[in-house]
This record gives structure tokens, sequence and C-alpha cells, in this order.
């Protein structure tokens, strides 16, 4: 039977409310000294805003921070990334872990569930829907963190999603402290910059961030899952791979995320991507082809990867 779990403390208007102070406990345990020394010189404001709305992303709902340090989080980004979270954590599972081991006669911790499957497919295109228009989170029908079955597949994946979940949105919030703690934005209004002086300003913010998240972490291989969650959830706002006039591409971020945390040739690092360029290839009908001879995931990564760069070039 389904049970929430919200208690009288969750504040806000979605359900992703019950994980608001899991957030910043986790930022807290991992590096309290380091944010109090930002906040003691003034780099870094007291708390963060969270800003619950019933707006898309497209108004304004994506994380920043401003001159006077003050971090903005939004409920829909953060119901946006928890559901992006989950998705890729049952599809990668329930898509590609279990059907490989029972091909190889493995033993599986479980059997595949293919209307979970299904269900997650269902959120992941809901997930997609918020970023141009804002409707209701369906708690009766949708897997969300707040009102869930335990002894379900569906309970048993979100607790996982809610930890992969927390420590992206904490790769989010280390990247706005790297705003502050470099000012950043000191430094765009001094120097007048503007392209790509500023794209090279996001870089260092996600290089800081990274060295922050995995300066301490409990279990690497999740912290490295969620940096490249955190930057490959961006792939579904748009069409290709452009960051804009103020972000690097979504490709070149993530190399730089690659670079720093070197997973292994065998991580599922390169499945999580392969996952997300299929989603978004799929999303926005690119037909991708796949040569049937790649080695692994990290192969066939950079083959998906070579087809989008030029999804990016079309005029």
């Amino acid at each position: 039977m389904k049970k929430s779990v919200r208690g009288k403390n969750h504040i806000g208007i979605q359900p992703i409310r019950v994980l608001k102070h899991n957030l910043t406990t986790r930022l807290l345990e991992r590096n309290e000294e380091f944010i109090k020394l930002l906040q003691i010189s003034s780099k870094l404001s007291d708390s963060i805003s969270y800003v619950g709305k019933e707006l898309p992303l497209r108004n304004k709902q994506t994380p920043r921070v401003d001159k006077d340090g003050m971090i903005y989080i939004h409920e829909t980004y953060l119901s946006y990334l928890w559901m992006i979270s989950f998705s890729m954590f049952v599809l990668y599972e329930e898509g590609i872990v279990i059907p490989d081991q029972v091909k190889r006669g493995i033993p599986t911790h479980k059997n595949q569930n293919i209307e979970l499957i299904k269900l997650t497919e269902e959120l992941f295109d809901y997930a997609k829907s918020l970023v141009r228009v804002y409707s209701k989170w369906d708690t009766e029908y949708f897997p969300n963190p707040e009102i869930f079955d335990e002894k379900t597949d569906e309970g048993f994946y979100i607790p996982r999603a809610n930890d992969l979940y927390v420590e992206a949105i904490n790769f989010i919030l280390f990247h706005e402290i790297a705003h502050a703690e470099l000012e950043h934005i000191k430094k765009r209004v001094e120097n007048n910059l503007e392209g790509e002086s500023v794209k090279t300003l996001e870089i260092e913010a996600d290089s800081r961030a990274i060295s922050l998240l995995l300066g301490n972490c409990r279990e690497p291989l999740v912290s490295h899952l969620a940096i490249v969650v955190g930057l490959a959830s961006m792939l579904f706002v748009s069409q290709d791979l452009s960051g804009g006039n103020d972000h690097p591409d979504v490709d070149v971020r993530i190399e730089n995320a690659l670079d720093l945390i070197n997973p292994s040739e065998d991580s599922s690092v390169w499945a999580f991507l392969v996952l997300f360029l299929k989603l978004w290839d799929k999303q926005f009908s690119h037909n991708f082809v796949t040569d049937t001879h790649y080695r692994n995931f990290k192969e066939l990564y950079y083959e998906l990867l070579e087809q989008a760069k030029q999804v990016s070039k079309k005029p």
C-alpha cells in the first residue's frame, strides 16, 4: 500500500519537497567549513532561496546565483531532475543490466519488470513536458519521492533514485557555489565578458564543482553518475547540443567532466551516456545509426556523439 513520507517541515507545492532538506544536509556534511568561510567572506549567502512556483523550466526556473551570493533553486527544476534520475536508474537497470545478466546466465536480484519500464517511459515524457508547460505531478499514477509503496519494484528504486538525485543537485549547487567563490559575476561585469570568455567561466565552475563533489563522497560511482545526470539532463531542453550564448555546448561540458572523473572503460557512466543520447535521439527524431560491432558502451557513446554533433551543425 502506498504511504506518504511527507512531514510537517516539508514545505512546497510539488512532491519533491520531501527531499529539500536532504540537499543542504548532504552539502553541509561534506563541506561545511568551506561553505562557512565563503559566507564569512560575504561571497555566499547564509541561505538558499527555495522557489516554489507552478512554472515550466523555460520561465527562468533553473538554478542560478546572484551577485550577492544568493543561490536560487526552483521546485520545477528539482522535480525535473528527480524524474530524470529515476528514469535513468530504472531504464538502465531494467532495460540494460537485468537483460544482460539473463543473457549471460548470471543470477539477477529481481526479475525484469516490463510494466515499470513502460511507466518510467511515461514519467520521462512528463518530465520533458515540464520544459515548456507546467502541469501537476500525478502522485497516484507516477513514481515520486513522496507517496509510494516500498514493497513494490517502484518502491525499491525510489530510495536509490533519491540518492542519485540528491548527489546530482549537490553537483549543481557546488557549480553555483563555485561561481560565487571564484567571483565570476564580478569578473564578467568588470571585464565586460561575453561569448567564449563567459563559457570559459562555466567550465571553470564545472571543474571546481566536480573537485568539491569528489573531494568528499561516499561512493565515487554514484557521484560520477550524478555529474552525468546533472549535465546531460539539459539535452532534453533543446534539439541540438548548443549551450546558447552563455554556456558551452552540452557535449563540451560532459567531455570536461569525463576528463576529470576518468571512468574506466567498463564503467556504467558510459551506459548512462549512451542511454541519454538514445533518448534524446528518439525525442527529436534525429535517426542516429548504430554500428552493431561496438566493443563497449564507451565506443558506442562516441559513435553516437559524432552524429549528435552533426545535428548541431545543420542550418
